[in-house]
Parts: C-alpha cells; sequence; structure tokens
C-alpha cells in the first residue's frame, strides 16, 4: 500500500447578500458557501476526487453599503470562514472520505422479495392486548 497524496482546494461557490429593506438601504447579510476538494490518489494508488460544501449567514449590525461589500467581498467570505473554522472542518471531513469503504456496486440483493425471510414464529404472532 503506498500513501495518500494530492491537493485540496477550496472555492467560494455561493455569495448571497440580503438587502435590510425594500427600499435596499444597506446589505443585512451574507450567505457565504465554501466547498472543499480533494484530487489525488488514495492508499491503494486509486485516483479519487472528493468534495465537500459548507455553508452559513453572517449578519451586519450596523448594515453595511452595497459598496462596501463589494469592495470587501474577498476579506470579508475569508474571515467568515475562518471565524466558522471551514478550512480545517472541510478538509478533515473530506480527508475522511478519501480512504474509507466503498460500497460493491453490483450486488444482486435485496430485489423480487429474496432472499427470502425466515422469521421465528414469535416475531410474527402478536395478539397482546388486542382481540384475537
Amino acid at each position: 500500500m503506498s500513501h495518500v497524496s494530492g491537493n485540496y482546494t477550496y472555492d467560494f461557490v455561493r455569495l448571497d447578500p440580503t438587502w435590510d429593506n425594500s427600499a435596499e438601504t444597506g446589505i443585512q447579510s451574507l450567505v457565504v458557501g465554501l466547498t472543499c476538494a480533494f484530487t489525488g490518489v488514495d492508499s491503494q494508488g486509486n485516483e479519487v476526487n472528493v468534495s465537500q460544501y459548507i455553508d452559513g449567514a453572517t449578519g451586519f449590525s450596523p448594515y453595511i453599503s452595497y459598496d462596501y461589500l463589494t469592495g470587501n467581498i474577498e476579506d470579508i467570505a475569508n474571515e467568515y470562514a475562518s471565524g466558522q473554522n471551514w478550512w480545517y472542518t472541510l478538509r478533515d471531513n473530506v480527508s475522511g472520505r478519501v480512504d474509507h469503504p466503498v460500497p460493491v456496486s453490483n450486488f444482486p440483493y435485496p430485489h423480487s422479495g429474496e432472499p427470502h425471510t425466515h422469521p421465528p414464529a414469535d416475531a410474527t404472532d402478536y395478539n397482546e392486548g388486542h382481540d384475537a
């Protein structure tokens, strides 16, 4: 067996601001979504591509202007992700999915009543508290 090797990449895939009211006088909140992806090889030497997404919302009090948000979006998004510890949480979750048990993809059961069940009699006969 070899060791796991590859690269982690992070991308903000969702940045959805919300106005404070219908007059659009300030930005009240921002939903931040981040994806972490691993591309490389697992300990068996197989190529793997694994990713995970997380999101959350941050609020602004006092509200911020649209121009301030667009001019500082990189800092705001990165500070939020860091404050939530997303870099390490996502990396650890993705790492746990690189080397893991893999389901058998062509296992033919269960289907069409197979395998047949053989429950004990006391698991199929229930009259307790009921009129027979």
